[in-house]
């Protein structure tokens, strides 16, 4: 009778630790929604916001091969026309791969050397374009550099417009982020990234080549739409891919991955499928409330002009509000009057603002109350030194 019962508590506890374990299971879904890569620097970037989803070491600089090429094709669409003849120089004949074989010589138009750098990532016609619009390679890898840095990836430099290795060459998954973002809104830029194969007039054949594009993801995820592969032994396997689902675009950055498809994949999935947009700044709620000795009232209640909102997971996100306020106020003071912003920041990076204004009109506070009020304060020892109301 005893073996029974003791055997009986034993499967009763047995059956309380499953259930436990399993109910402590159930609760886990959640934190395996965060992708988890092979890449040690991955961005992933709501595109409407420029907010960043997701990331690891988004601000690691390094090399990252033929991804380059989406800011030669930004600076090409910007200086040049897409019918203007452009010559084969010899220092572009000699780029080294991959290349099409471009001739010392040859000519081709702008718009087919787009064709070449983008889908088929092709060296030798990327060097064409930056010859062709700035003389000289090294001086359109600056303009690179600057027009980066205007579009706030400021942390990119560029020696080439291949993404040929170079010694001072380096940009960030951020960056990267930002510069494809930037690319996918003009129409043109858009559409190439966007093909998965175009036909390529090479000047040493009668015929047109069809170029596939270097981009897989294109045919493999639902709702892909862009942007470039980039491969070296120095920079790894990297990939800046767009995808668009229900009007939504998100942008997903890898840099040095083992599976570059698979990787960009879990973060597209992680934005469509387990974000969300979450209330962080509400205009029906004070934001901040200040002494204000001249008021009636004593307290100035400032509200937020307009509601923010944040794409948010399960992978936690460093959220920062910054607060400017002008404390110097003076009595009477307007409804709807702005005395102060408040800037979001996601892992450092600006997102959105909002003006702090009042809600409501303060009138002035009789001269006797201010008296009574400086008095209190100074008697209570809620400042030091002179009153600061």
């Amino acid at each position: 009778m005893g073996s029974d019962m003791g055997k009986k508590t034993f499967l009763i506890m047995v059956a309380g630790l499953v259930f436990s374990l399993a109910s402590f299971c159930s609760l886990q879904p959640a934190q395996a929604a965060a992708p988890v890569t092979s890449s040690k620097y991955v961005c992933l970037l709501d595109s409407a916001s420029g907010q960043v989803i997701y990331g690891k070491n988004i601000d690691e600089k390094r090399q990252v091969a033929s991804t380059t090429k989406m800011m030669t094709a930004i600076l090409t669409v910007q200086y040049a026309g897409l019918d203007e003849i452009a010559s084969v120089s010899k220092h572009a004949d000699q780029t080294a791969e991959y290349t099409l074989g471009l001739k010392t010589g040859s000519q081709l138009t702008v718009e087919e050397l787009l064709k070449a750098a983008l889908i088929k990532s092709a060296n030798d016609a990327a060097v064409v374009l930056a010859e062709h619009i700035a003389g000289d390679e090294l001086l359109f890898a600056h303009l690179m550099s600057v027009k980066a840095f205007a579009i706030g990836a400021v942390n990119t430099r560029y020696d080439n417009a291949s993404g040929l290795p170079g010694g001072r060459q380096h940009s960030t998954a951020y960056d990267q982020a930002v510069i494809g973002r930037y690319l996918m809104t003009n129409p043109l830029l858009k559409s190439l990234v966007g093909s998965k194969q175009v036909y390529f007039k090479h000047p040493q054949y009668s015929q047109p080549l069809l170029l596939n594009n270097t981009n897989s993801l294109l045919s493999s995820y639902p709702g892909a739409d862009g942007i470039k592969t980039g491969t070296t032994n120095a920079a790894g396997k990297c990939l800046v891919a767009s995808a668009t689902r229900q009007g939504r675009q998100l942008i997903a950055v890898v840099l040095n991955s083992y599976d570059r498809n698979g990787d960009c994949k879990l973060l597209l999935d992680y934005g469509f499928n387990n974000t969300s947009q979450v209330l962080v700044i509400d205009t029906g709620e004070p934001f901040k409330e200040i002494f204000f000795r001249e008021g009636e009232t004593g307290i100035l209640s400032l509200y937020p002009d307009q509601d923010i909102y944040l794409w948010m997971g399960d992978a936690p996100l460093n959220v920062e509000k910054k607060v400017s306020l002008k404390y110097d106020i003076k009595a009477p003071v307007s409804k709807n009057e702005a005395l102060g912003t408040i800037q979001v920041y996601v892992e450092g990076k600006p997102v959105a603002g909002a003006t702090l204004q009042t809600a409501s009109a303060y009138s002035q506070q009789p001269a006797w109350a201010v008296r009574v009020l400086n008095g209190l304060a100074r008697r209570w020892g809620l400042f030091s030194g002179p009153t600061p109301f």
